[in-house]
């Protein structure tokens, strides 16, 4: 509309999404009644989300921006960055690492917030890999430590494998998105082996080549990802990072999802699916619960040694009984 001889437009978010953390361009045009139509020249901003007051640490390629806590937090989120990247080398060769930045939340509300005006929604952290743009929450708590390990270095990969296949990542399988985001993380999540446990019992696993578009939007959504980082740590296993990386190039160069995999395994997705869960389910789960929780075996060695070198010592230690009728 014009207003007092001047152009105003009001964008709903609502029903028109903005991606926050982008550079949009906007411009009129004006087509009178009577008279030539009219352009304008094109204008553009950065939108960010400014309703807080962001601080920015940079090291090498990655830019952390938070509003709460200490430069020592920002500093392990960057430390977090940096272990990803180097996780990330033995499974893909990457190219020269550009610029990324990622955005801390203090709350998962106030993160979901701003995703929602995206149109995304029930999501715990978010990459734009197109942006070099990673958006997490990591709230203040016993939990930051250990969810700033699993989620920056699962987020970087999201933005590494972009910068290594350009706009053919969306032509990538999620499976093989996701897969290799979970084993990028510095501490494995414990509770996919609960749950590919209680699907191998159950019989209810997914097939892989249900998870190339989408993944569920139910609850077995974790199923998804649980059975992904799974099968791609089986692939990385079997084929090494070259078999990874000629899986990623296949895909990326519009191999269809169930042969993408043939020229580089020899197996169809389904004959790779049969043969995951073969060797690394049926007859492994033991090596699977045994790598989903080796980062926390150091605590349940003193979980479990502690209270039984107590209990020995304290045996040694107690008067050994006499036999009845014989003075001590």
């Amino acid at each position: 509309m014009i207003q007092d001889g001047e152009v105003v437009y009001q964008h709903d978010l609502t029903s028109h999404p903005l991606r926050a953390f982008s550079d949009v361009e906007y411009w009129f045009r004006i087509s009178p009644e009577n008279g030539e139509p009219f352009q304008s020249d094109t204008y553009s901003f950065y939108y960010e989300d400014n309703r807080f007051s962001w601080q920015t640490l940079s090291s090498g390629p990655f830019s952390v921006h938070w509003y709460e806590g200490t430069t020592e937090f920002a500093q392990s989120v960057l430390n977090a960055a940096d272990a990803g990247l180097e996780r990330a080398k033995p499974l893909l060769q990457l190219p020269l690492v550009q610029a990324v930045d990622i955005y801390v939340y203090a709350s998962g509300m106030e993160m979901q917030s701003t995703l929602r005006l995206g149109g995304l929604r029930w999501i715990a952290g978010h990459a734009d890999p197109d942006l070099g743009v990673a958006v997490v929450s990591l709230p203040p708590g016993p939990d930051q430590a250990s969810e700033t390990a699993r989620q920056i270095p699962h987020e970087v990969m999201h933005l590494l494998l972009y910068q290594l296949t350009g706009a053919s990542y969306y032509s990538l399988p999620i499976w093989l998105k996701e897969g290799l985001a979970s084993a990028n993380e510095t501490r494995p999540n414990p509770d996919y082996y609960v749950i590919l446990s209680s699907a191998v019992e159950k019989d209810t696993l997914i097939p892989m080549a249900s998870l190339c578009q989408t993944f569920p939007q139910d609850t077995t959504v974790y199923q998804a990802y649980a059975q992904s980082d799974s099968f791609v740590r089986f692939l990385h296993q079997q084929y090494g990072q070259a078999g990874i990386q000629n899986l990623v190039n296949s895909y990326a160069a519009g191999q269809g999802c169930e042969n993408g995999s043939q020229a580089v395994t020899g197996l169809s997705l389904s004959g790779l699916d049969q043969e995951w869960r073969e060797t690394r389910l049926n007859d492994n789960v033991l090596g699977v619960a045994l790598e989903a929780l080796l980062p926390w075996s150091g605590l349940l060695l003193v979980i479990v040694l502690v209270p039984l070198v107590l209990v020995l010592t304290s045996l040694r230690k107690s008067p050994r009984p006499h036999p009845a009728g014989h003075p001590q």
